[in-house]
């Protein structure tokens, strides 16, 4: 194919600039540098214009059709009138008039993508479209061809023509010496020689000159039978290798490319110096990210720190109230109340000031102000001693969220928030309400998890149980007694009812015991549970205060995610604008090789 080489270099930096495109598109780049590539594009799809000159009959389509291998001036395709046709590319066959002189023939040829063909009737018929030829298309063609018949390549009207033609565009002249299978070899030699030597004499300077046979060449083209031997026969070959190198070391074409390049090498390091600074943009915000991660986490330790003393004060206050509480069960579980069930049961009957509490599911009669529960009471006890301090806690988180809120903001102004952002003034106090309900909810879930007055429950059950016994063997004794005073006197009463006295003492005894069982069994577990509060109160301000700060991750770890993938990405266009240039850099040497 004609321009092979030319049309590589051409479709390589069309690819380029294709790629260059894609990267503006892809960073969203202004409108004037995606018109910019999109025009540099267009411009390369600029055919090579050939104007074709001769007189009639000399063979100019037999020629044209082995030059570019087809068929495209056959009849119906290719007029036959006086007219001058512009040949182009088009999808389906078309006649355009143009000027009363020009028509513009449209053909679905694929050469006409790269080459457009000015052909023009025969010079001896013509004379009056000499300028129109001359002005309009002489001076943009990129070479022009005068073809002669080897049989008579003396006509004048060709070389009057030729005279019209400036000499500023005559260093794109060739001659085509057509039909030179009809002479011999040492004709055309003489041919040659001599319009050589006229050419000089007229113009000044020499014309290369090409014998050729275009009907071997279309011939070697089309049938594909014996084609070397039709081709070299032909001396096409000669003649193509004569029209690439033009086409290839086409001074202006190639300086448009090299034009080009430097356009998109300049559209390339302004949009690196853009994606660099987007880079150092994300890497910044990466950097502030983190630092607002540390500094969160640092912030939940201080503010910690800062509950530390309201447990342990906690701590202190939960150790006396239980003092309180075991003070309150002392009258619980005082020796009275086994042996007092009774005289109060009847009092109740009665309508009195007390009634029955619930230990457990036993019923117990108690006076009105000890009928709350053991639990009640501790719960009650720790929310007067500790309720201010864990509001004055749920204030310290108020302002802790409060500060690091503002400096979140102050920070993250102009990446993670917008530039005119305003850090916020109040704190929430939402975040004291449900920080003072979470804790009250921990401390009365632990105090019932206790169950004080189940622990008290089985001693003080067992202690009436025993209680009982007591009245019935003062009976027996008095009888043994009585009886013993009977039969052995004095002494044998007095011994009768010392033992009566005995027993009824061990049942007294064993009844105290359960009641000490008891009371030993809560204050071990109150003893024992102070730990246990401080453990559960501690979790529960972690989580809290862990969930307070939490919400800010819902800022920071999706701008975390965006800014890295960002810096990612940055640095992924940097390489490929990096390849992209060492790309042009490459191509710049090949089309500069090729011009010089």
């Amino acid at each position: 194919m004609i321009g092979d080489t030319y049309f590589h270099l051409r479709s390589q930096l069309n690819t380029r600039l294709q790629a260059l495109g894609g990267v503006l598109r892809d960073l969203g780049s202004d409108a004037e540098s995606q018109a910019i590539v999109e025009n540099l594009t267009a411009s390369l799809k600029e055919p090579f214009v050939f104007v074709v000159v001769g007189e009639v009959n000399v063979g100019k389509s037999t020629f044209l059709n082995a030059l570019f291998g087809q068929d495209f001036s056959r009849t119906g395709v290719m007029p036959t009138t006086d007219k001058i046709l512009f040949f182009k590319h088009g999808p389906q066959h078309v006649v355009a008039p143009i000027t009363p002189t020009l028509d513009e023939v449209q053909v679905p040829a694929e050469f006409l993508r790269d080459f457009h063909i000015v052909d023009t009737p025969g010079t001896n018929s013509i004379e009056n479209e000499h300028q129109e030829i001359t002005e309009r298309f002489v001076p943009i063609s990129d070479l022009v061809i005068f073809v002669f018949s080897a049989m008579n390549p003396w006509g004048a009207s060709a070389w009057q023509f030729l005279d019209k033609v400036h000499k500023h565009w005559m260093r794109n002249v060739i001659f085509v010496l057509q039909q030179c299978d009809l002479r011999t070899p040492e004709e055309m030699n003489v041919i040659i020689d001599y319009m050589s030597q006229l050419v000089r004499q007229r113009y000044g300077r020499d014309f290369p000159i090409f014998p050729v046979s275009a009907k071997k060449a279309y011939l070697a083209r089309s049938s594909g039978i014996d084609r070397e031997t039709l081709m070299r026969q032909s001396g096409f070959d000669i003649l193509e290798g004569y029209i690439s190198q033009l086409v290839a070391q086409n001074s202006s074409r190639l300086n448009k490319l090299l034009g080009s390049i430097r356009i998109a090498r300049q559209l390339l390091n302004s949009l690196n110096d853009r994606i660099a600074s987007l880079a150092a943009q994300a890497r910044r915000a990466v950097e502030i990210v983190r630092e607002l991660h540390s500094e969160r986490e640092l912030q939940v330790d201080r503010t910690l720190k800062k509950i530390l003393p309201a447990l342990d004060a906690t701590g202190r206050d939960y150790q006396e109230s239980c003092l309180r509480v075991a003070t309150l069960a002392e009258d619980v579980l005082a020796t009275r109340q086994a042996f007092s069930r009774n005289e109060e049961e009847d009092t109740a009957e009665k309508g009195g000031e007390q009634r029955i509490s619930t230990l457990g599911d036993k019923p117990m009669v108690v006076p009105d102000n000890k009928a709350q529960s053991l639990e009640h009471r501790l719960f009650q006890e720790l929310q007067n001693r500790s309720g201010d301090r864990w509001r004055q806690v749920g204030i310290i988180l108020e302002e802790d969220c409060l500060q690091y809120d503002r400096f979140l903001h102050a920070q993250g102004r102009g990446s993670l928030f917008p530039p005119d952002d305003e850090p916020p003034v109040n704190s929430d106090p939402e975040i004291r309400r449900l920080f003072s309900a979470h804790i009250d909810s921990t401390v009365r879930r632990f105090v019932l998890s206790l169950k004080l007055d189940e622990a008290i429950e089985p001693g003080l059950v067992a202690a009436r149980r025993r209680a009982r016994w007591v009245p019935w063997l003062c009976v027996p004794a008095a009888i043994g007694a009585a009886a013993a005073g009977y039969q052995e006197g004095i002494l044998g009463a007095g011994i009768a009812l010392a033992a009566g006295l005995l027993l009824v003492g061990a049942a007294f005894l064993i009844t105290q015991a359960a009641l000490d069982k008891a009371r030993s069994t809560l204050i071990d577990r109150l003893e024992d549970s102070a730990q246990a509060l401080r453990d559960m109160l501690a979790t529960q301000v972690r989580t809290d205060v862990e969930a307070l700060f939490g919400r800010f991750l819902d800022i920071l770890e999706p701008a975390s995610e965006v800014a890295a993938e960002q810096e990612q990405q940055m640095l992924s266009q940097t390489g490929r604008l990096k390849g992209l240039l060492q790309e042009l850099d490459q191509l710049e040497h090949e089309i500069s090789a090729a011009r010089s």
